[in-house]
């Protein structure tokens, strides 16, 4: 081995931290690390550095950091009040907290708080899309729906960075009335915030908007994420190009500051406004990360599952790691060798710290994990003991090796909180040419690895290769590349990207592909996802007039109140989700009850299948497409055909129908003998109704479906005010 002089910035042999005066409240990885860092920081005069990375704010001239708790009823908000911690949001057990830096160390003793995070990050990731999605016949009120549908009276909430609140996109298609009734510009600490917080500040009403004109630059600089996002889900086209989905909706902007506890806030100011107007409402979340667990099991997904329910729908977007290697996973319990992986960096990045490799195993297991550097023949030239997830170990280290340096940080959880899982993460960075190698093992874990890229200021959702060039190595993966919160939720309607369909004629069309980039599942526990698919590759929206990197190459533009606005073509799954954020809030103008359970099934239900596609099991899904993709004139019929029943639950299933494809006939097999009236209805794809009819009481029944044309369609059964649907492939 070469020799090395080793500088600690702890010092030199030490591996292990125990912080003895944060011991009483369960913490994560995050807040480790961010406890860890305070320890040679001044409270009243922290860094830039550590001010940018950590998201502080200062209040009354006090520096204050997000954290979300996990609160129990021993709580006394008194408590916090003598420590000038500031709650905002309460949702039943799980709060939003500013806190004062000086009173971390008694934050994490007081009573009644089981479980806290700080600094949990988060990151951001038309006119084909329209008749791609169908969305252009709900605006033409085809196949059978009653009329026209744009929207009107649902509230579209899209989260995100780069907001233009100026463009004429934003406005009725009139051109006279602006849409965005307000903005919570999150990162702006002038004020004054909403009633009930204690940051940022809140543009309410036309003038306050203009007279604004765009959100803060942030830690992102400028952008147009937002604007474009937000106009693919409910612009007007500014009269110049086709509509977005919901033309007719109510929008709100929230410029989030990257911390959970402002995300959390986020959804409870948007659900207070939509109470207070008694108004529907889908939120749209095009960011992600991929710190967490990636099972649903974290915080942020935890507050969308409290909140979630009638009139309340989350869409967020799959992410765009579809052709990154970048996981990797082992069952130790039933391959106990060591595994090794060479983790690939991007030094073409100027702010960029390095890579965060972060590895979670299964509940209540342990598992242990080693650096090395090695050299371009595979030579040891530095390498840490393994560290053992059930120590909870804890490391800060630069080494140096001639003119080159390797920072290796690292913290630790044995049991997280949530889900009883070991965490470990390192953050490290490498400024040679030698090779990082990641070696792991465990008797009993089933581990999984994610490789992103760390920014000096905050963490990435751009995975980076795992490779094998190593003895014995291991290539990565693009499995489990869902970005939490958006693609691993529960209650979230996840959405993949494909690129819409040229049509040459009826029957024939080009593109319609799936798209590279678009990331896939599962879940960490197993769930299918993403749901659905829809057009995010090559889509036509608004940008920012304030953004100096988009400020040509326009692919059309508009003159409004003497100013030029433009239109550009961007790719990602933050374009297909809010597609489907724009169709789900045209369901929820035929339908402003429609549960978010219930929009999910009928998403999936209605999705359509093509030779892109293929046949997708209707029971099972797929991990790249969902069930399919998304189909807004049959989920609007299906959104409408519940909204007429005073009393109905729609039901995953209670029948069946085979042979599917079949050709002359088909059986519809019941899970019981219904004693009311069973009605079916058949719709194809273009949302026509077909067929509808009353059926006999019985557990089986024979169909007649000889004069179908070949195609899908949705077979729509009613029985004891449940409603559960079949698609069925007719091919002869």
């Amino acid at each position: 081995m070469r020799n090395i002089y080793s500088l600690s910035l702890l010092f030199t042999g030490v591996f292990f931290i125990t912080f003895t005066t944060f011991s009483q409240v369960a913490t994560d990885v995050s807040t480790k690390f961010f406890l860890d860092a305070l320890k040679t920081e001044n409270p009243d005069r922290p860094t830039q550095h550590f001010s940018v990375n950590y998201d502080l704010i200062k209040l009354n001239g006090e520096h204050y950091v997000g954290a979300l708790a996990k609160v129990n009823d021993k709580i006394n908000e008194d408590d916090l009040n003598n420590l000038d911690i500031i709650t905002a949001t309460k949702l039943k057990d799980l709060w939003t907290l500013r806190v004062p830096l000086k009173s971390i160390p008694n934050l994490m003793s007081i009573k009644g708080i089981d479980y806290i995070e700080i600094s949990s990050e988060i990151s951001p990731s038309l006119d084909r899309s329209l008749a791609s999605t169908r969305v252009d016949s709900v605006h033409q009120g085809l196949g059978g729906l009653d009329r026209a549908y744009f929207g009107k009276g649902v509230i579209i909430a899209i989260i995100d960075w780069g907001f233009d609140y100026t463009h004429p996109n934003f406005y009725d298609t009139s051109l006279t009335n602006l849409r965005l009734s307000r903005a919570w510009d999150q990162n702006k600490l002038s004020g004054p915030a909403p009633n009930g917080y204690n940051f940022g500040t809140e543009y309410v009403g036309t003038t306050q908007l203009l007279d604004a004109k765009e959100d803060t630059l942030y830690v992102f600089g400028p952008g147009s994420h937002g604007t474009h996002v937000a106009g693919i889900a409910g612009g007007s086209g500014s009269g110049v190009i086709n509509f977005g989905a919901a033309p007719e909706s109510e929008l709100i902007f929230i410029s989030l500051r990257r911390d959970a506890p402002s995300l959390i806030d986020a959804f409870s100011y948007i659900t207070n406004y939509a109470a207070a107007k008694n108004m529907p409402y889908v939120v749209n979340m095009s960011f992600g990360s991929h710190l967490g667990p990636h099972d649903g099991s974290s915080l942020k997904n935890y507050g969308i599952d409290i909140l979630n329910g009638p009139g309340k729908i989350f869409v967020g977007s799959a992410g765009n790691n579809g052709n990154n290697n970048f996981h990797f996973d082992r069952d130790f319990s039933q391959n106990p060798d060591t595994v090794a992986t060479v983790v690939n960096f991007d030094n073409s990045i100027d702010d960029s710290f390095g890579q965060t490799m972060t590895m979670w195993g299964s509940a209540h297991s342990n598992f242990s994990a080693s650096i090395l550097l090695v050299d371009n023949i595979n030579q040891l030239i530095y390498e840490t003991p393994f560290f053992h997830s059930q120590d909870e170990p804890s490391l800060d280290e630069i080494y140096v090796f001639g003119n080159d340096t390797l920072h290796i940080k690292m913290q630790s959880v044995a049991q997280h909180f949530m889900n009883n899982k070991p965490n470990i993460r390192f953050e490290v960075r490498n400024t040679s040419n030698h090779k990082v190698v990641l070696k792991f093992h465990s008797e009993d874990s089933h581990v999984h690895l994610w490789n992103n890229v760390r920014m000096n200021s905050r963490y990435t959702n751009w995975g980076m290769n795992l490779t094998a060039n190593y003895p014995n190595g291991v290539t990565g993966n693009s499995d489990y590349g869902l970005g939490e919160p958006a693609g691993v939720g529960k209650n979230v309607i996840t959405v993949g990207s494909y690129l819409a369909e040229s049509y040459i004629n009826e029957t024939t069309f080009q593109y319609g592909n799936l798209s590279g980039f678009s990331s896939k599942g599962p879940t960490v526990d197993g769930r299918t996802k993403p749901d659905i698919s829809s057009t995010g590759q090559s889509v036509l929206s608004s940008v920012n007039s304030y953004d100096i990197s988009n400020q040509t190459g326009f692919v059309e533009e508009v003159e409004f109140n003497g100013k030029t606005y433009g239109f550009k073509r961007f790719s990602g799954t933050s374009m297909s989700g809010p597609m489907v954020a724009g169709i789900v809030a045209l369901m929820l103008e035929a339908h402003p009850t429609l549960s978010a359970t219930d929009a999910k099934e009928i998403i999936r239900k209605t999705a359509r299948l093509d030779i892109r596609t293929g046949d997708i099991d209707p029971n099972v899904g797929t991990l790249n497409w969902g069930w399919g993709k998304a189909n807004a004139l049959a989920a609007i019929l299906a959104a409408k055909t519940l909204s007429n029943l005073p009393h109905y639950e729609l039901k995953e299933t209670f029948f069946n129908v085979y042979p599917n494809p079949a050709s002359d006939e088909v059986t519809i097999e019941l899970d019981d003998i219904y004693s009311t009236d069973l009605k079916l209805v058949i719709y194809n794809f273009e949302g026509q109704l077909i067929k509808e009819e009353k059926l006999q009481h019985a557990t089986q029944m024979k169909i007649d479906v000889s004069g179908l044309p070949n195609g899908m369609y949705i077979f729509q059964l009613q029985a004891n005010q449940s409603i559960s649907m079949k698609k069925v492939s007719i091919l002869k």
